[in-house]
């Protein structure tokens, strides 16, 4: 038995309102291009970032070594934007600390000079919003303000810094991934601050 389908009025005047609304017939829209994915560029940025106030340094370790560890990341972090001579910066890491950032060399006098050249110039301030230690392996989640400029709105930069420690306590190796932090969001949480109570 063969059924064929013959559409009411009401039916017809829905699929030209369709065909109308799409400027194509549906045979025609099932050869158009695929639609693309929504991008974060394509939601509403409308809240404007701003740099937290009145935030302190999250630490999260399992024994005593890890917050020597904790506390060794915030001195290195506070020499960096105050005094980052090679001669402050070396006892921090080892010889051949390994470098994975793609704008360093190895080494503790190119981090040095980095950082020196930026706070000869501007008021470099380092932002640590929280340190994770877990053994030999390290976090730090943190934002780099007025590295390149003297504004007191800077944004900065935000950076999750990993680190690895040797058996003499020194820093051996050092991963990053840094983003520019934009102006606008299309949220209102910050680029930093944990807002979740329910994990201590």
């Amino acid at each position: 038995m063969t059924t064929s389908f013959h559409p009411t009025a009401t039916a017809a005047a829905a699929i030209s309102a369709l065909v109308f609304a799409t400027g194509a017939p549906a045979h025609a829209q099932e050869q158009a291009a695929p639609t693309k994915p929504m991008t974060s560029r394509d939601q509403a940025q409308i809240y404007r970032h701003s740099i937290p106030t009145g935030w302190e340094t999250e630490i999260y370790v399992t024994d005593a070594q890890g917050a020597e560890r904790a506390q060794m990341l915030l001195d290195l972090y506070e020499i960096l934007q105050t005094a980052p001579t090679i001669e402050n910066v070396q006892p921090f890491l080892r010889p051949d600390y390994i470098q994975h950032s793609s704008m360093l060399p190895n080494g503790a006098p190119p981090l040095a000079m980095l950082f020196s050249t930026s706070v000869s110039q501007f008021p470099v301030k380092i932002d640590v919003y929280r340190i994770a230690i877990v053994g030999n392996f390290g976090m730090a989640h943190v934002n780099f303000r007025n590295l390149d400029n003297e504004d007191p709105e800077d944004l900065g930069i935000a950076a999750v810094d990993m680190y690895l420690w040797d058996e003499n306590g020194l820093l051996a190796e050092h991963w990053d991934t840094l983003q520019e932090v934009p102006l606008y969001s299309a949220n209102t949480n910050t680029e930093f601050l944990r807002l979740f109570e329910g994990a201590e």
